[in-house]
Protein backbone atom coordinates (compact mmCIF):
# COMPACT_ATOMS: atom_id res chain seq x y z
CA UNK A 1 0.00 0.00 0.00
CA UNK A 2 1.84 3.21 -1.17
CA UNK A 3 1.43 7.02 -0.04
CA UNK A 4 3.60 6.62 3.09
CA UNK A 5 5.61 9.50 3.60
CA UNK A 6 9.24 7.97 3.39
CA UNK A 7 12.83 9.78 3.76
CA UNK A 8 16.16 9.07 2.14
CA UNK A 9 19.47 9.55 3.33
CA UNK A 10 22.80 9.23 1.47
CA UNK A 11 25.50 11.21 1.05
CA UNK A 12 25.74 10.18 -2.71
CA UNK A 13 23.40 12.20 -4.63
CA UNK A 14 23.00 9.49 -7.48
CA UNK A 15 21.74 7.00 -4.56
CA UNK A 16 19.06 9.56 -3.76
CA UNK A 17 17.74 10.51 -6.83
CA UNK A 18 17.61 7.29 -7.68
CA UNK A 19 15.42 5.90 -4.70
CA UNK A 20 13.33 9.07 -5.45
CA UNK A 21 12.86 7.87 -8.55
CA UNK A 22 11.72 4.56 -8.08
CA UNK A 23 10.12 5.23 -4.79
CA UNK A 24 7.74 8.33 -5.88
CA UNK A 25 7.13 6.16 -8.61
CA UNK A 26 5.23 3.75 -7.03
CA UNK A 27 2.96 6.68 -5.19
CA UNK A 28 5.38 7.28 -1.65
CA UNK A 29 5.95 10.36 -0.92
CA UNK A 30 9.66 11.03 -1.07
CA UNK A 31 12.23 13.46 0.57
CA UNK A 32 15.50 13.42 0.58
CA UNK A 33 18.49 14.48 2.57
CA UNK A 34 22.13 14.52 2.25
CA UNK A 35 23.44 13.44 5.77
CA UNK A 36 22.48 12.60 8.76
CA UNK A 37 21.96 16.55 10.89
CA UNK A 38 19.84 17.57 7.64
CA UNK A 39 18.08 13.80 8.00
CA UNK A 40 17.16 14.50 11.62
CA UNK A 41 16.04 18.42 11.17
CA UNK A 42 13.77 16.95 8.84
CA UNK A 43 12.27 14.60 11.01
CA UNK A 44 11.91 17.14 13.72
CA UNK A 45 9.99 19.19 10.69
CA UNK A 46 7.99 16.45 9.76
CA UNK A 47 6.30 13.33 10.55
CA UNK A 48 7.73 10.45 8.65
CA UNK A 49 6.90 6.62 7.81
CA UNK A 50 10.04 5.15 6.76
CA UNK A 51 13.51 6.06 6.83
CA UNK A 52 15.99 4.78 4.31
CA UNK A 53 19.73 5.48 5.25
CA UNK A 54 23.36 4.50 4.31
CA UNK A 55 25.30 3.69 7.37
CA UNK A 56 28.50 5.08 6.29
CA UNK A 57 28.10 9.11 5.99
CA UNK A 58 30.15 11.88 7.06
CA UNK A 59 29.66 13.60 10.47
CA UNK A 60 26.28 11.60 12.03
CA UNK A 61 26.37 8.26 10.25
CA UNK A 62 23.30 6.49 9.92
CA UNK A 63 24.10 4.21 13.05
CA UNK A 64 23.85 7.67 14.94
CA UNK A 65 20.84 9.08 13.09
CA UNK A 66 18.64 5.65 13.60
CA UNK A 67 19.84 6.20 17.54
CA UNK A 68 17.86 9.48 17.74
CA UNK A 69 15.63 9.14 15.50
CA UNK A 70 14.45 6.28 17.92
CA UNK A 71 14.62 8.34 21.04
CA UNK A 72 11.86 10.77 18.26
CA UNK A 73 9.59 8.48 17.02
CA UNK A 74 9.93 4.98 18.04
CA UNK A 75 7.07 4.21 15.47
CA UNK A 76 9.31 4.88 12.33
CA UNK A 77 10.66 2.16 10.00
CA UNK A 78 14.06 2.10 9.48
CA UNK A 79 16.04 0.49 6.21
CA UNK A 80 19.94 0.76 5.85
CA UNK A 81 21.60 0.62 2.68
CA UNK A 82 24.71 -1.10 2.86
CA UNK A 83 28.04 -1.73 0.57
CA UNK A 84 29.85 -5.42 1.73
CA UNK A 85 32.23 -3.65 4.00
CA UNK A 86 29.31 -2.52 6.15
CA UNK A 87 27.38 -6.07 5.55
CA UNK A 88 28.16 -7.38 9.53
CA UNK A 89 27.38 -3.90 11.33
CA UNK A 90 24.15 -3.96 9.10
CA UNK A 91 23.38 -7.40 10.39
CA UNK A 92 23.91 -6.48 14.02
CA UNK A 93 21.48 -3.54 13.47
CA UNK A 94 18.95 -5.68 12.80
CA UNK A 95 19.29 -7.03 16.01
CA UNK A 96 18.84 -3.68 17.67
CA UNK A 97 15.84 -3.27 15.67
CA UNK A 98 16.22 -1.75 12.14
CA UNK A 99 13.42 -3.54 10.14
CA UNK A 100 15.22 -3.99 7.03
CA UNK A 101 18.30 -3.40 4.99
CA UNK A 102 19.77 -3.32 1.26
CA UNK A 103 22.57 -4.33 -0.20
CA UNK A 104 24.71 -1.76 -2.96
CA UNK A 105 24.35 -2.21 -5.68
CA UNK A 106 20.46 -2.66 -5.69
CA UNK A 107 17.69 -3.21 -8.11
CA UNK A 108 14.14 -1.81 -8.55
CA UNK A 109 12.58 -4.90 -7.28
CA UNK A 110 15.16 -5.64 -4.71
CA UNK A 111 14.66 -1.51 -2.84
CA UNK A 112 10.77 -2.28 -2.93
CA UNK A 113 10.21 -5.57 -1.74
CA UNK A 114 12.24 -4.57 1.08
CA UNK A 115 10.52 -1.47 1.70
CA UNK A 116 6.90 -3.28 1.05
CA UNK A 117 8.05 -6.34 3.44
CA UNK A 118 9.60 -3.80 6.11
CA UNK A 119 5.98 -1.69 5.76
CA UNK A 120 4.04 -4.29 6.05
CA UNK A 121 5.62 -5.75 9.24
CA UNK A 122 5.19 -2.72 10.69
CA UNK A 123 1.43 -2.40 9.92
CA UNK A 124 0.66 -5.72 11.51
CA UNK A 125 3.05 -4.82 14.43
CA UNK A 126 1.35 -1.48 15.21
CA UNK A 127 -2.11 -2.98 14.51
CA UNK A 128 -1.55 -6.13 16.74
CA UNK A 129 -0.98 -3.48 19.62
CA UNK A 130 -4.01 -1.60 18.88
CA UNK A 131 -5.95 -4.16 19.31
CA UNK A 132 -4.26 -5.23 22.35
CA UNK A 133 -4.96 -1.89 23.88
CA UNK A 134 -8.28 -2.03 22.45
CA UNK A 135 -9.86 -5.37 24.02
CA UNK A 136 -9.60 -3.66 27.97
CA UNK A 137 -10.25 -0.37 26.17
CA UNK A 138 -14.04 -1.76 25.23
CA UNK A 139 -14.56 -3.02 28.48
CA UNK A 140 -13.29 0.45 30.13
CA UNK A 141 -15.69 2.56 27.41
CA UNK A 142 -18.62 0.45 28.81
CA UNK A 143 -17.49 1.42 32.29
CA UNK A 144 -17.03 5.74 31.57
CA UNK A 145 -20.61 5.60 28.87
CA UNK A 146 -22.39 3.99 32.40
CA UNK A 147 -21.56 6.24 34.66
CA UNK A 148 -23.17 9.07 35.89
CA UNK A 149 -21.28 10.61 38.87
CA UNK A 150 -19.12 13.03 37.47
CA UNK A 151 -16.60 13.07 40.59
CA UNK A 152 -16.51 9.28 40.21
CA UNK A 153 -15.58 9.17 36.56
CA UNK A 154 -13.07 11.33 36.67
CA UNK A 155 -11.41 8.90 39.24
CA UNK A 156 -12.18 6.16 36.85
CA UNK A 157 -10.53 7.51 34.18
CA UNK A 158 -7.14 8.43 36.17
CA UNK A 159 -6.62 5.32 37.26
CA UNK A 160 -6.95 3.66 33.78
CA UNK A 161 -4.60 6.06 32.19
CA UNK A 162 -2.37 5.04 35.00
CA UNK A 163 -2.44 1.33 34.41
CA UNK A 164 -3.24 1.14 30.80
CA UNK A 165 -0.32 3.77 29.64
CA UNK A 166 2.13 3.06 33.07
CA UNK A 167 2.37 7.11 33.18
CA UNK A 168 3.24 8.94 36.52
CA UNK A 169 1.21 11.62 35.37
CA UNK A 170 -2.17 12.80 34.49
CA UNK A 171 -4.27 15.77 34.69
CA UNK A 172 -8.15 15.98 33.40
CA UNK A 173 -8.24 19.84 32.42
CA UNK A 174 -11.71 20.91 31.79
CA UNK A 175 -12.63 24.65 30.70
CA UNK A 176 -14.10 26.94 33.78
CA UNK A 177 -17.26 28.56 31.82
CA UNK A 178 -17.56 31.70 34.19
CA UNK A 179 -13.42 32.48 34.28
CA UNK A 180 -12.68 30.61 30.78
CA UNK A 181 -9.96 29.17 31.89
CA UNK A 182 -8.71 25.37 31.71
CA UNK A 183 -8.84 24.27 35.26
CA UNK A 184 -7.23 20.56 37.05
CA UNK A 185 -10.44 18.69 37.97
CA UNK A 186 -9.02 15.37 38.29
CA UNK A 187 -5.02 14.00 38.58
CA UNK A 188 -2.76 11.89 39.05
CA UNK A 189 0.98 12.23 40.58
CA UNK A 190 0.42 16.14 40.50
CA UNK A 191 1.06 18.35 43.78
CA UNK A 192 -2.08 18.77 45.26
CA UNK A 193 -1.08 22.81 45.45
CA UNK A 194 -0.03 22.22 41.33
CA UNK A 195 -3.27 20.72 41.17
CA UNK A 196 -5.42 23.18 42.99
CA UNK A 197 -3.65 26.65 41.39
CA UNK A 198 -2.79 25.92 37.68
CA UNK A 199 -4.85 28.07 35.46
CA UNK A 200 -3.99 28.06 31.18
CA UNK A 201 -5.85 29.93 29.43
CA UNK A 202 -6.92 29.43 25.38
CA UNK A 203 -3.53 29.55 23.62
CA UNK A 204 -1.74 29.39 27.55
CA UNK A 205 0.87 26.43 27.68
CA UNK A 206 0.65 23.26 26.07
CA UNK A 207 -2.90 22.49 27.10
CA UNK A 208 -3.61 26.21 25.80
CA UNK A 209 -2.70 25.24 22.50
CA UNK A 210 -4.17 21.86 22.61
CA UNK A 211 -7.64 23.25 23.05
CA UNK A 212 -6.98 26.37 21.34
CA UNK A 213 -5.69 24.27 17.78
CA UNK A 214 -8.41 21.52 18.60
CA UNK A 215 -5.76 19.16 17.66
CA UNK A 216 -3.99 15.95 19.58
CA UNK A 217 -0.11 16.43 20.48
CA UNK A 218 2.61 14.11 21.41
CA UNK A 219 6.25 16.04 22.68
CA UNK A 220 9.13 13.49 22.92
CA UNK A 221 12.28 14.16 24.74
CA UNK A 222 11.26 18.35 24.53
CA UNK A 223 11.42 18.26 21.60
CA UNK A 224 8.35 19.17 18.83
CA UNK A 225 8.47 19.89 15.10
CA UNK A 226 5.58 23.00 15.57
CA UNK A 227 7.52 26.08 16.64
CA UNK A 228 5.01 27.33 18.59
CA UNK A 229 4.64 24.01 20.72
CA UNK A 230 8.20 24.58 21.46
CA UNK A 231 7.94 28.29 23.04
CA UNK A 232 5.19 26.97 25.06
CA UNK A 233 7.07 24.48 26.36
CA UNK A 234 7.93 24.61 30.24
CA UNK A 235 11.54 22.64 30.83
CA UNK A 236 11.25 22.52 34.07
CA UNK A 237 10.72 18.53 35.43
CA UNK A 238 10.46 17.69 31.80
CA UNK A 239 8.91 14.03 31.64
CA UNK A 240 10.50 11.94 28.70
CA UNK A 241 7.26 12.20 26.61
CA UNK A 242 3.62 13.36 27.00
CA UNK A 243 0.47 13.66 25.00
CA UNK A 244 -2.27 16.35 25.54
CA UNK A 245 -5.65 15.56 23.74
CA UNK A 246 -8.48 17.48 23.12
CA UNK A 247 -11.89 17.00 24.43
CA UNK A 248 -14.47 17.94 22.14
CA UNK A 249 -18.25 17.56 22.71
CA UNK A 250 -21.16 17.82 20.33
CA UNK A 251 -21.42 21.15 20.68
CA UNK A 252 -18.67 22.56 23.12
CA UNK A 253 -15.12 22.37 24.31
CA UNK A 254 -14.76 20.04 27.68
CA UNK A 255 -11.38 20.86 27.90
CA UNK A 256 -8.01 18.83 27.76
CA UNK A 257 -6.52 15.39 29.23
CA UNK A 258 -2.84 15.13 29.41
CA UNK A 259 -0.30 12.23 30.55
CA UNK A 260 3.16 12.12 30.83
CA UNK A 261 5.44 9.17 31.33
CA UNK A 262 9.59 10.17 32.83
CA UNK A 263 11.10 6.79 31.40
CA UNK A 264 11.42 5.25 28.21
CA UNK A 265 10.03 4.09 25.89
CA UNK A 266 8.48 7.83 24.84
CA UNK A 267 4.99 7.21 23.34
CA UNK A 268 3.81 6.43 20.06
CA UNK A 269 1.59 7.54 17.39
CA UNK A 270 -0.33 4.25 18.24
CA UNK A 271 -0.67 5.12 22.14
CA UNK A 272 -1.91 8.61 21.21
CA UNK A 273 -4.44 6.31 18.97
CA UNK A 274 -5.76 4.55 21.77
CA UNK A 275 -5.92 7.89 23.96
CA UNK A 276 -7.73 9.65 21.44
CA UNK A 277 -10.27 6.42 21.53
CA UNK A 278 -10.46 6.64 25.34
CA UNK A 279 -11.14 10.54 25.47
CA UNK A 280 -13.69 10.43 22.97
CA UNK A 281 -15.37 7.61 25.88
CA UNK A 282 -15.09 10.55 28.37
CA UNK A 283 -16.30 13.42 26.25
CA UNK A 284 -19.95 10.87 25.64
CA UNK A 285 -19.92 9.89 29.29
CA UNK A 286 -19.45 13.58 30.03
CA UNK A 287 -22.10 14.71 27.85
CA UNK A 288 -24.01 11.68 29.56
CA UNK A 289 -23.40 12.51 32.61
CA UNK A 290 -24.87 16.01 31.93
CA UNK A 291 -27.97 15.18 30.55
CA UNK A 292 -28.60 12.92 33.26
CA UNK A 293 -27.75 15.56 35.54
CA UNK A 294 -30.20 18.09 34.18
CA UNK A 295 -32.94 15.74 33.86
CA UNK A 296 -32.71 14.17 37.60
CA UNK A 297 -32.82 18.45 38.38
CA UNK A 298 -35.47 18.70 36.91
CA UNK A 299 -37.31 15.76 38.23
CA UNK A 300 -35.55 16.60 41.96
CA UNK A 301 -37.42 20.28 41.60
CA UNK A 302 -40.82 18.49 40.56
CA UNK A 303 -40.40 16.23 43.58
CA UNK A 304 -39.66 19.23 45.72
CA UNK A 305 -42.47 21.01 44.48
CA UNK A 306 -44.79 17.96 45.27
CA UNK A 307 -43.41 18.00 48.65
CA UNK A 308 -44.19 21.53 49.53
CA UNK A 309 -47.79 20.61 47.89
CA UNK A 310 -47.86 18.31 50.57
CA UNK A 311 -46.75 20.47 53.79
CA UNK A 312 -49.04 22.88 52.60
CA UNK A 313 -51.92 20.40 53.38
CA UNK A 314 -51.15 20.45 56.68
CA UNK A 315 -50.75 24.02 58.26
CA UNK A 316 -48.74 22.30 61.24
CA UNK A 317 -46.05 21.03 58.92
CA UNK A 318 -45.64 23.59 56.48
CA UNK A 319 -41.85 24.70 56.04
CA UNK A 320 -41.02 21.03 58.04
CA UNK A 321 -38.84 19.82 55.18
CA UNK A 322 -36.29 22.67 55.12
CA UNK A 323 -36.19 22.88 58.99
CA UNK A 324 -35.44 19.07 58.82
CA UNK A 325 -32.41 19.94 56.31
CA UNK A 326 -31.26 22.72 58.35
CA UNK A 327 -31.04 20.84 61.12
CA UNK A 328 -29.62 17.89 59.94
CA UNK A 329 -27.00 19.60 58.08
CA UNK A 330 -26.01 21.50 60.84
CA UNK A 331 -25.54 18.40 63.13
CA UNK A 332 -23.84 16.42 60.08
CA UNK A 333 -21.00 18.89 59.93
CA UNK A 334 -20.53 19.11 63.90
CA UNK A 335 -20.10 14.99 63.67
CA UNK A 336 -17.42 15.26 61.12
CA UNK A 337 -19.36 14.60 57.58
CA UNK A 338 -17.48 14.99 54.89
CA UNK A 339 -18.99 17.71 52.16
CA UNK A 340 -20.55 14.61 49.51
CA UNK A 341 -22.44 13.16 53.20
CA UNK A 342 -23.25 16.60 54.62
CA UNK A 343 -24.78 17.41 50.60
CA UNK A 344 -26.59 13.73 50.74
CA UNK A 345 -28.18 14.30 53.67
CA UNK A 346 -29.60 17.83 53.23
CA UNK A 347 -31.43 15.92 49.56
CA UNK A 348 -32.41 13.65 52.37
CA UNK A 349 -34.00 16.04 54.69
CA UNK A 350 -36.02 17.96 52.03
CA UNK A 351 -37.47 14.72 50.05
CA UNK A 352 -37.82 12.51 53.50
CA UNK A 353 -41.80 12.70 53.25
CA UNK A 354 -41.85 12.75 49.53
CA UNK A 355 -43.79 9.59 49.98
CA UNK A 356 -46.85 10.79 51.71
CA UNK A 357 -47.86 12.04 48.38
CA UNK A 358 -49.28 8.71 48.65
CA UNK A 359 -51.07 9.34 51.44
CA UNK A 360 -54.50 10.51 51.67
CA UNK A 361 -55.13 13.98 52.40
CA UNK A 362 -57.83 13.05 55.39
CA UNK A 363 -54.70 11.48 57.36
CA UNK A 364 -52.20 13.93 56.53
CA UNK A 365 -54.38 17.11 57.22
CA UNK A 366 -56.11 15.71 60.47
CA UNK A 367 -55.39 18.07 63.53
CA UNK A 368 -55.87 15.40 66.06
CA UNK A 369 -53.98 12.70 66.63
CA UNK A 370 -53.67 9.66 64.28
CA UNK A 371 -56.32 6.55 64.66
CA UNK A 372 -53.87 2.64 64.90
CA UNK A 373 -55.52 2.08 61.50
CA UNK A 374 -54.84 6.18 59.84
CA UNK A 375 -50.92 5.39 61.45
CA UNK A 376 -50.65 1.52 59.83
CA UNK A 377 -51.24 3.58 56.63
CA UNK A 378 -49.12 6.69 57.48
CA UNK A 379 -45.68 3.87 58.29
CA UNK A 380 -45.85 3.28 54.68
CA UNK A 381 -44.85 6.45 53.77
CA UNK A 382 -41.08 5.75 53.51
CA UNK A 383 -41.69 2.84 51.21
CA UNK A 384 -43.73 5.19 48.97
CA UNK A 385 -41.44 7.98 48.66
CA UNK A 386 -38.07 4.94 47.04
CA UNK A 387 -40.57 4.20 44.91
CA UNK A 388 -41.13 8.02 43.82
CA UNK A 389 -37.18 8.61 44.07
CA UNK A 390 -35.90 5.48 42.28
CA UNK A 391 -36.31 6.54 39.04
CA UNK A 392 -34.29 10.01 39.63
CA UNK A 393 -30.92 7.32 40.63
CA UNK A 394 -29.79 8.74 43.63
CA UNK A 395 -26.87 7.70 45.94
CA UNK A 396 -28.12 4.53 47.93
CA UNK A 397 -26.66 6.68 51.21
CA UNK A 398 -30.06 8.97 50.00
CA UNK A 399 -32.16 6.39 49.65
CA UNK A 400 -31.28 4.50 52.45
CA UNK A 401 -31.62 7.74 54.75
CA UNK A 402 -35.34 8.10 53.40
CA UNK A 403 -36.58 4.68 54.00
CA UNK A 404 -34.81 4.30 57.32
CA UNK A 405 -35.50 7.67 58.77
CA UNK A 406 -38.70 5.95 61.16
CA UNK A 407 -36.00 3.46 62.59
CA UNK A 408 -35.25 3.64 66.12
CA UNK A 409 -31.77 2.84 67.64
CA UNK A 410 -33.24 0.09 69.84
CA UNK A 411 -34.92 -1.61 66.77
CA UNK A 412 -38.22 -0.98 67.54
CA UNK A 413 -38.79 1.58 64.55
CA UNK A 414 -40.36 1.14 60.72
CA UNK A 415 -40.45 -0.41 58.39
CA UNK A 416 -37.59 -2.77 58.97
CA UNK A 417 -37.02 -2.83 62.52
CA UNK A 418 -33.32 -1.98 61.85
CA UNK A 419 -31.32 -1.06 65.27
CA UNK A 420 -27.65 0.93 65.95
CA UNK A 421 -25.78 0.89 63.38
CA UNK A 422 -28.06 -1.16 60.65
CA UNK A 423 -29.58 1.73 60.75
CA UNK A 424 -27.21 4.58 58.25
CA UNK A 425 -25.43 7.16 59.93
CA UNK A 426 -27.71 9.83 57.51
CA UNK A 427 -30.51 7.83 58.92
CA UNK A 428 -29.75 8.59 62.53
CA UNK A 429 -29.42 12.18 62.38
CA UNK A 430 -32.68 12.31 59.85
CA UNK A 431 -34.57 10.63 62.76
CA UNK A 432 -32.97 13.15 65.16
CA UNK A 433 -33.60 16.73 63.18
CA UNK A 434 -37.30 14.95 61.62
CA UNK A 435 -38.42 14.46 65.68
CA UNK A 436 -36.97 18.21 67.00
CA UNK A 437 -39.07 19.85 64.30
CA UNK A 438 -42.20 17.91 64.89
CA UNK A 439 -41.84 18.22 68.35
CA UNK A 440 -41.59 22.38 67.59
CA UNK A 441 -45.23 21.85 65.43
CA UNK A 442 -47.97 23.15 67.77
CA UNK A 443 -50.72 20.53 67.56
CA UNK A 444 -54.28 21.13 69.06
CA UNK A 445 -53.94 18.30 71.40
CA UNK A 446 -50.56 20.01 72.89
CA UNK A 447 -49.01 23.30 72.65
CA UNK A 448 -45.76 24.42 72.14
CA UNK A 449 -42.60 22.72 73.25
CA UNK A 450 -39.43 24.46 74.63
CA UNK A 451 -36.04 24.36 73.44
CA UNK A 452 -35.25 23.16 76.90
CA UNK A 453 -37.83 20.46 76.80
CA UNK A 454 -36.62 19.01 73.65
CA UNK A 455 -33.45 19.01 75.11
CA UNK A 456 -34.45 17.49 77.82
CA UNK A 457 -36.14 14.46 75.23
CA UNK A 458 -33.21 14.22 73.35
CA UNK A 459 -31.15 13.33 76.26
CA UNK A 460 -34.24 10.82 77.66
CA UNK A 461 -33.98 9.01 74.53
CA UNK A 462 -30.69 9.38 73.77
CA UNK A 463 -30.21 4.78 73.47
CA UNK A 464 -33.82 4.46 72.68
CA UNK A 465 -35.02 5.88 69.58
CA UNK A 466 -31.76 8.26 68.96
CA UNK A 467 -28.25 7.16 68.43
CA UNK A 468 -26.58 8.59 71.67
CA UNK A 469 -23.89 10.52 69.90
CA UNK A 470 -26.34 12.18 67.40
CA UNK A 471 -28.59 13.03 70.03
CA UNK A 472 -25.32 14.23 72.01
CA UNK A 473 -24.23 16.19 69.03
CA UNK A 474 -27.31 18.10 68.81
CA UNK A 475 -27.92 18.88 72.26
CA UNK A 476 -24.50 20.51 72.10
CA UNK A 477 -25.65 22.34 69.36
CA UNK A 478 -28.55 23.66 70.66
CA UNK A 479 -27.21 24.34 74.07
CA UNK A 480 -24.26 26.09 72.82
CA UNK A 481 -26.29 28.75 70.74
CA UNK A 482 -24.97 27.27 67.50
CA UNK A 483 -28.37 25.47 65.93
CA UNK A 484 -31.44 27.65 66.25
CA UNK A 485 -34.74 25.63 67.03
CA UNK A 486 -38.28 26.51 65.21
CA UNK A 487 -40.64 26.45 62.83
CA UNK A 488 -41.69 28.73 59.76
CA UNK A 489 -45.36 29.66 60.19
CA UNK A 490 -47.21 31.13 57.21
CA UNK A 491 -50.03 33.59 57.52
CA UNK A 492 -52.50 33.87 54.64
CA UNK A 493 -52.94 37.06 52.52
CA UNK A 494 -54.40 39.20 55.01
CA UNK A 495 -57.38 41.71 53.31
CA UNK A 496 -55.79 43.97 50.85
CA UNK A 497 -52.00 43.04 51.67
CA UNK A 498 -51.34 40.66 48.65
CA UNK A 499 -48.36 39.69 50.52
CA UNK A 500 -46.86 36.45 52.58
CA UNK A 501 -45.15 37.05 55.88
CA UNK A 502 -43.09 34.52 57.11
CA UNK A 503 -41.51 34.45 61.12
CA UNK A 504 -40.02 31.94 63.18
CA UNK A 505 -41.97 30.84 66.54
CA UNK A 506 -38.63 29.89 69.00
Amino acid sequence: MAGEKILVVDDEEMIRDLCYHILSTEGYQVTTAPNGKAAFEELNRNMTDLLITDIKMPGMDGLELFEQVKGLNRDIVTIFITGHGTLDTAIESLMSGVDGFVLKPFTQEELLSTVERSMNRSRLQKENIRLKALIPLFEISKLLVTEIDLAHLFKIITEVLVQEFSVERVSLMLLDEKSDNLVIRASHGLPMETALKTRRKTGEGISGLVLKNRKPLIISRGRHADQEVMEALNLDNMPISSMSVPLIGRDKMFGVLNVSKFADPPFTTSDLQVLLILSSQVVTAMENASLYENLRENYFRTVQALVAAVEAKDPYTRWHSTNVAKYSVAIGRDMGMSPTQLEEIHISSILHDVGKIGISERIISKPDRLSREEFDIMKDHPAHGIRILEPIGFAPAIIDAIYQHHERYDGTGYPRGLAGEQITLAARVLNVSDTMDAMLSERPYRGMISSEEVVAELEREAGKQFDPKVSEAARRLIEKGLLKLGKHTFHQYSSGSGKEEKHVTP
